[in-house]
Parts: structure tokens; sequence; C-alpha cells
């Protein structure tokens, strides 16, 4: 359960949102602003994602990671993860408007920030 405080100071419960990605595949394109990067998304758990390179530089690569997601509304969820080779990405995925926010510090230090379509495939 997560808590948020109100005008009143008093601590209420935030309404539990299920996660609807769970179990199945979502395409995250940041084709316009990535140089055309395409990843697969697949959903295993709340906690575990495999996220395959489509398109881009590393097209055909594929890792698990462990996942955190919060809810932050209907829909709307804030999914982190580090990569093995310790890149770290934060994703706010807008899976009732099909939109996704990617913010990701690369392992020397580089930050991008792009949004891009979200597209459920499976």
């Amino acid at each position: 359960m997560h808590l948020i405080k109100g005008s009143d100071e008093r601590e209420e419960p935030m309404p539990t949102t299920p996660f609807p990605a769970i179990g199945h595949v979502y395409e995250a394109n940041f084709g316009r602003n990535f140089g055309r990067w395409v990843f697969h998304l697949h959903f295993i758990s709340e906690t575990v994602m495999t996220l395959t390179t489509a398109e881009g530089p590393y097209k055909g690569t594929s890792e698990t990671v462990q996942i955190a997601v919060t809810p932050i509304r209907p829909g709307v969820f804030l999914i982190c993860w580090q990569e093995a080779d310790k890149t770290t990405v934060v994703h706010v995925s807008d899976f009732a408007n099909g939109i996704v926010h990617t913010n990701v510090t690369e392992p020397n230090g580089v930050f991008i920030r792009h949004s891009g379509t979200l597209k459920e495939m499976q």
C-alpha cells in the first residue's frame, strides 16, 4: 500500500492500481527522437522484464532485468531498472495513451531523455 499526504497532514491510503503489462510485450519506439531505437519490453512479472533491442545499434540483443514499478495514476507507471553494464533506465509509461518517456544514464555518465510511443504487441 502506498501512502499519500493530504492537505490536512494525515496519511491516507493511495488506491492500488494494477500493473497492466504483466504477461504482455510492448514496443517502445523512440524512432524519431533516439536515432531509430525500438525496444520490445516483455513484462514477465511486476519485478522482471526482458528487454530486446528490435532496431538500433544493438539490434537483436536481449537482457532480462529486475524492475521496480511505481503507480503514478491509473494507466501510468514509473518503471526503473539497471542493466548489466550499469546503465540505469527510468521510464514513465502511459499505457492508457501509448506514450513512454525515458531517462537513461549510461555507464560513462551521459544522460539521455526522450519520448516515444508505447504499443502492446502481445
